[in-house]
């Protein structure tokens, strides 16, 4: 289903059937499937229980919010996926968000491009408010909200390019774990959020009205995790009501996403860059995602399946 990498040869005998993108497969086809591999159509319960047969869902990615876990653990189904092979590309996405914000990259591009601004105007920086603050001169604060390989590359960056790097705790949590700042005063602190959690229930929501009015007026969000945990309609809000600096997001709740889709898809809305979920786009990811799909399909059909997901 929706394969956005190529199914590799499997050293196993085995037949293929691909299904356009965002497409269910017919039920003859659900019928006779022992594997269902998956990039980012659901598999709900209505595909799982029209495959008698099935033994494995793959997902090509880490993500599997997409998967009725449900629907697999009371068949003892079993779920794959591919963890940590787009972790340089995310962060790297991560981070060019944050700087085109901070730097107004974009307003400064479209200014040039309408060919007579800054001929007019010739001193421009008028046209972008107030200078931006270094590093240099203040302190820069890089939260993480998720703190699994993605996090903890993003740590790695954030430390590198001189930021004090902190990862949030749990929310509701009354004691933070050591290397762990509580919830609400990790995102007081946040000169710039950084989502990079999964979607479950634990995090589906975890960023709405409260939370964009406790962090600095002067921080930027930036979500590359998963759509749903920032609440789009209050980022919406809290953007025109410059309850916050800025936002960059990557993932949308309902993808893929158009007009009527999101809140955030607004041109109305001031300082929001937004990116269709191609933050782990990368010869890396693609590389690193064909070889690992090899592995875990050969894995599990010699009965020692690899790379399992917790149902």
């Amino acid at each position: 289903m929706d394969a956005w990498v190529n199914p590799p040869k499997f050293n196993f005998d085995h037949d293929v059937t691909i299904t356009p993108n965002a497409q269910a497969p017919d039920a003859d086809k659900l019928a006779i499937a022992t594997m269902i591999m998956t990039s980012g159509t659901p598999v709900t319960d209505q595909i799982i229980d029209a495959a008698p047969n099935l033994q494995m869902v793959h997902c090509n990615g880490t993500g599997t919010d997409h998967v009725s876990h449900a629907a697999l653990k009371k068949r003892g189904i079993k779920l794959c996926h591919v963890p940590a092979q787009n972790t340089a590309s995310v962060s790297e996405h991560a981070f060019a968000l944050y700087y085109a914000l901070r730097r107004k990259i974009i307003e400064m591009h479209e200014l040039v491009m309408d060919g007579k601004s800054w001929p007019e105007l010739r001193s421009v920086h008028v046209k972008f408010g107030p200078p931006t603050r270094t590093n240099g001169e203040e302190t820069l604060v890089c939260c993480i909200i998720g703190y699994g390989a993605l996090g903890r590359n993003i740590e790695k960056i954030g430390t590198a390019l001189g930021m004090k790097v902190i990862v949030a705790e749990r929310k509701g949590a009354s004691e933070a774990r050591p290397g762990r700042v509580l919830f609400e005063d990790a995102l007081r602190q946040a000169t710039v959020l950084i989502v990079v959690a999964p979607l479950d229930n634990s995090t589906r929501g975890m960023i709405g009205a409260a939370e964009l009015s406790t962090i600095n007026p002067t921080a930027f969000v930036i979500n590359v995790g998963r759509g749903g945990i920032v609440n789009e309609a209050a980022l919406a809000t809290a953007l025109r009501e410059k309850k916050i600096a800025g936002a960059g997001i990557d993932v949308f709740e309902h993808e893929p996403a158009g007009a009527g889709d999101s809140p955030l898809i607004d041109s109305t809305i001031p300082n929001l860059i937004l990116t269709p979920h191609i933050a782990w786009y990368s010869t890396a990811t693609l590389d690193g995602t064909t070889k690992t799909i090899k592995s875990n399909f050969e894995a599990f059909a010699a009965g020692n399946p690899q790379n399992l997901v917790q149902l």
